[in-house]
């Protein structure tokens, strides 16, 4: 039970700074309306974000498959369902952010007339195309999708074994 409980808290910790670190990226990153000086500070914090981040997806993983052992073939379907609209949902979500920050700035970093033009995608205006809340539950969506797969194969493995 205690060791549970440690996993849970170190669970919880990686998801809080996962969180932080998107947040932090999304404070760091110039606004299209202003004039960048400084360069990407958001980079700072991309790095240590990323690890936060892929180890919470990790976790979450092996956390999901304790909970899906137990699931009917009608619960994973629902879920697989559900899943399946959520994620075409943050899909059209993100497409539409993206294409409303582009839209502000004027055009991508091949447009000469863009804000960001000859910067490359990932600059001090665009840290929040890639991190940002859609982008996170996209993660977490993809990582449920990658449990149920590893569920999924484990029991046919272990099928074809006996």
């Amino acid at each position: 039970m205690r060791q549970r409980t440690v996993y849970l808290v170190f669970w919880i910790m990686l998801m809080v700074l996962s969180i932080m670190g998107f947040i932090l990226i999304d404070l760091c990153t110039v606004k299209p309306s202003q004039i960048s000086g400084n360069g990407n500070i958001a980079i700072l914090f991309t790095i240590p974000t990323v690890l936060f981040y892929l180890l919470f997806l990790f976790n979450f993983v092996r956390w999901f498959l304790e909970v899906a052992h137990d699931f009917t073939l009608k619960q994973r379907l629902i879920l697989l369902i559900t899943l399946f609209i959520t994620f075409i949902v943050l899909i059209f979500l993100e497409i539409n952010f993206v294409q409303n920050l582009l839209d502000l700035l004027g055009g991508g970093p091949e447009d000469p007339e863009s804000r960001i033009y000859q910067f490359g995608w990932y600059n001090q205006y665009t840290n929040t195309l890639f991190f940002n809340w859609i982008t996170f539950c996209m993660g977490i969506v993809f990582s449920i999708f990658t449990a149920l797969g590893f569920r999924n194969l484990k029991k046919q493995l272990t099928a074809s074994i006996h």
